[in-house]
């Protein structure tokens, strides 16, 4: 077994682990768990990499300090820290796919944006962010912060469907798959985040979320 499956298989057994930890209400093993999700799968992302591209590495430590800081969500600063950080790694995901798409490209190299998919999926991406506004009802102290996470979000899953355009077999279905699932986790999240949670709630948060970096990372170790 080469050092990709050992991480990965680390990967796997810290996120059971948590999920796990969740619902029989353990709390101490699902911080510790919980820490340990994304170090082995930036680790598998390294190691399983040919060409390796470097910003899905603080994409991935982004998204780890958000785990560890939201750790103390019921602190304020702790949230809004987290909420940057995670809105941070976003940003470099979508420098990542901006690169697979061509846009830092020099000397007359195609720019493989598909102007046409943009149109047809901006109305129903911003009539979505209004119906999961509405369903979060953050406070008012909270409108600009959710606003300019949710764009960021909508963002992301642009770039994503153009990945998946410009690649449409199990690589770029996965980098898709890993935005839209980011942006369910980070919908549930911000829901429980202004009423009581859930247990259930925060199982699906992590689901979904420790989906979301799984598939992007797998997704682009497929690209080819």
């Amino acid at each position: 077994m080469n050092a990709f499956w050992i991480f990965l298989s680390i990967f796997i057994i810290a996120s059971i682990v948590n999920i796990c930890a969740i619902f029989l209400g353990k709390e101490k093993i699902r911080w510790i768990s919980k820490c340990l999700i994304i170090p082995p799968l930036l680790a598998a992302y390294i190691a399983g990499s040919e060409n390796l591209s470097i910003f899905p590495i603080p994409a991935l430590i982004l998204g780890w300090i958000g785990d560890v800081l939201l750790i103390r969500i019921e602190k304020r600063i702790h949230f809004l820290t987290g909420l940057a950080s995670f809105l941070a790694g976003h940003l470099f995901y979508i420098i990542t796919f901006a690169g697979i798409l061509g846009l830092f490209s020099y000397g007359g190299a195609a720019c493989n944006i598909n102007i046409s998919a943009i149109s047809i999926f901006t109305p129903p991406a911003i009539v979505l962010g209004m119906i999961v506004f509405r369903l979060i009802k953050p406070t008012k102290a909270m409108y600009v912060p959710v606003i300019v996470y949710m764009a960021v979000l909508v963002t992301m899953n642009l770039f994503g469907f153009q990945v998946f355009l410009l690649n449409p077999g199990i690589a770029g279905l996965l980098i898709l798959s890993g935005c839209f699932n980011f942006m369910v986790s980070d919908t549930i999240l911000a829901y429980y985040t202004f009423r009581k949670q859930k247990v259930y709630g925060a199982a699906l948060v992590m689901i979904y979320y420790i989906l979301a970096q799984a598939e992007i990372v797998l997704g682009l170790l497929l690209l080819r």
